[in-house]
């Protein structure tokens, strides 16, 4: 119902200025989310992924308000399909194509910056050629990542408040993302090491980082599950098979890595740690936010024997330290979270999407925002609000007679809230 009411206002909005009026609706729908979803008793993966596919149903065709980024995964189909080399050729210097989806496309005069799996995703998404359809597929995925959640872990509730959570509703069946495929393909790695199907879980964790690069920090933890023999020999062939795939859409070139070099080193947008730290340290900033958050992953892959343990501290790191900070990112610390048993991404999330509150200064003339001094303070103190309270919520597994309880209550099994 809130998801309805939620889409319903989307789509009465006049431009995106107006996006603001889903956020009340998006923080009352998270904690029933989290609430109920906490309270959902354990049920077939067919069940939650066709609730989780419900609940997105409504979004689905709706202005992408919120973010812009789909028209560009369009073009970069379109443009892949009649045979241009998307690193080679910025939107802005191809004209004659798709002029009016061309106009829509964010930072045009910018080549690509996705992996190769991405791009294969997006000549998917070309086929139907119209945001809806990009909506339609990504809310798909999205749904069945619902469903692998709860085949991966022993807690219902990880599988229902991800099928109901505005941010994973939000982040697919409205703005289409593509990190939404590559955490589908990072949970389905997490669920083959469940299984005991390392070799699986070692080619998904590829597949993911070939999509979204993020699932590569957990492949050394994978490949420790493996003799070392057999996970040499996976990971080249997993890694021919990602040149495979790159060969036909790409090309080597000065200009290959040119716009991600440029969106690592230049761009920020509601940092939590960048903003304190810019004016100190300039520009050693960013090295220096890269390498605390190498050394998070590099410590937790040495400590830690699960990868959904890397995880879980890589996507915590990721949100805390990058500069620029979308909702969307955070799916990033939200699903090994949940994975875990632990509430307090799933609260923060909600917070996280008062972030789009900056699209109330949306000036359509020049297609851009200011970034409000008080933004992050809204949006920082709810996530750390929401990281709190999660502290003293526990989600069920299916051998606890409780749904929620205090963390004074907790054992020592390192799966309880954290």
């Amino acid at each position: 119902m809130l998801s309805a009411i939620g889409a319903l206002t989307s789509w009465s909005a006049a431009g995106r200025s107006d996006v603001w009026k889903v956020l009340p609706i998006a923080a009352v729908w998270g904690l029933v989310a989290v609430l109920g979803g906490a309270r959902m008793p354990r049920t077939s993966a067919a069940w939650v992924v066709a609730a989780a596919f419900l609940v997105r149903v409504p979004w689905v065709g709706s202005p992408p308000h919120l973010s812009d980024d789909l028209y560009r995964y369009l073009w970069e189909g379109l443009a892949l399909s009649a045979g241009h080399d998307p690193f080679a050729v910025a939107p802005a210097d191809l004209g004659g194509l798709d002029d009016h989806l061309r106009s829509l496309v964010n930072h045009p005069e910018l080549t690509s910056v996705y992996p190769p799996l991405a791009l294969w995703w997006f000549r998917l998404l070309a086929v139907g050629g119209t945001p809806a359809w990009a909506q339609l597929l990504t809310a798909c995925v999205d749904a069945c990542t619902a469903g692998v959640l709860l085949r991966a872990s022993r807690r219902p509730a990880a599988a229902w408040i991800y099928a109901l959570h505005p941010l994973p509703v939000l982040e697919s069946a409205c703005g289409a993302h593509i990190d939404v495929p590559a955490v589908f393909l990072a949970a389905l790695a997490v669920l083959a090491l469940r299984r005991d199907a390392s070799a699986v879980a070692l080619w998904a964790t590829v597949a993911g980082a070939a999509t979204k690069l993020f699932p590569v920090v957990m492949l050394p933890a994978v490949l420790r599950r493996l003799p070392p023999a057999r996970a040499a020999v996976h990971l080249l062939a997993a890694g021919m098979a990602t040149a495979l795939l790159a060969v036909p859409l790409v090309h080597l070139g000065p200009g290959l890595l040119s716009s991600a070099r440029l969106y690592a080193g230049t761009w920020s947008f509601l940092g939590f740690a960048w903003p304190w730290l810019d004016p100190v340290l300039g520009g050693a900033t960013r090295p220096v936010l890269v390498g605390i958050g190498a050394l998070v992953v590099g410590t937790a892959t040495w400590r830690a024997r699960d990868p959904l343990e890397v995880w879980a501290a890589a996507g915590t790191a990721f949100v805390l330290l990058s500069p620029t900070v979308h909702p969307w990112y955070v799916l990033w610390a939200l699903v090994p979270s949940l994975l875990l048993g632990r509430a307090g991404w799933a609260l923060a999330a909600i917070g996280s999407l008062q972030a789009y509150a900056v699209l109330a200064t949306w000036d359509a003339a020049t297609a851009s925002w200011a970034e409000q001094p008080w933004l992050w303070w809204w949006v920082w103190g709810n996530v750390l609000a929401g990281l709190a309270a999660g502290r003293w919520i526990q989600l069920r597994s299916d051998d606890e007679p409780t749904i929620v309880y205090p963390v004074a209550n907790k054992s020592r099994n390192g799966n309880d809230a954290q």
